[in-house]
């Protein structure tokens, strides 16, 4: 009977030091693996925006952009007009082509400097290894006027 005792409470200390050990990022990257593995989803691309202002003239400017690959489980529609915004859409090979994706904005607050949008794309596409994506970085001001423009690419992998 105690071996038995001993046994489950040794069992169950690993399991719980097993839990503890698996980090988030391991277990998001597992998901993500299974869910495209399981075709659950569709593709999304991921941008982290840091801005800053231009001390010259005070307008918005873009420091640095990264992107990742991601998936969503949601049907992408544009995303709701809220002046001030920082505002991006993708197009693919030109920047005179059609959008490929949705428009992705967040409210733009003087201050804060990092910004995480999610662009869904179109159901009429799906990116493909080697396709060039131009993406539209926007910030418009309060009364719909565009004050800074930025041209980022990505190739999808």
């Amino acid at each position: 009977m105690k071996r038995n005792t001993v046994f489950m409470a040794v069992i169950i200390i690993a399991v719980i030091g097993g839990a503890l050990f698996l980090s988030i990022d391991k277990l998001e990257r597992s998901v993500y693996k299974i869910e495209s593995i399981l075709d659950i989803g569709k593709p999304a691309l991921k941008l982290t925006v840091s801005t800053g202002i231009n001390e010259s003239d005070g307008s918005p400017v873009i420091t640095n952009i990264t992107f990742e690959q991601t998936r969503v489980i949601y049907k992408g529609t544009d995303t709701r007009v809220e002046y001030p915004e920082i505002s991006v859409i993708a197009r693919k090979d030109s920047i005179r082509a059609a959008p490929v994706t949705y428009w992705a904005a967040q409210p733009w607050i003087e201050g804060n400097e990092t910004y995480t949008l999610t662009l869904s794309f179109r159901e009429s596409y799906t990116p493909e290894t080697g396709d060039f994506l131009i993406l539209t970085i926007r910030f418009t001001g309060l009364r719909g006027f565009i004050l800074g423009r930025n041209t980022a690419f990505y190739e999808w992998q």
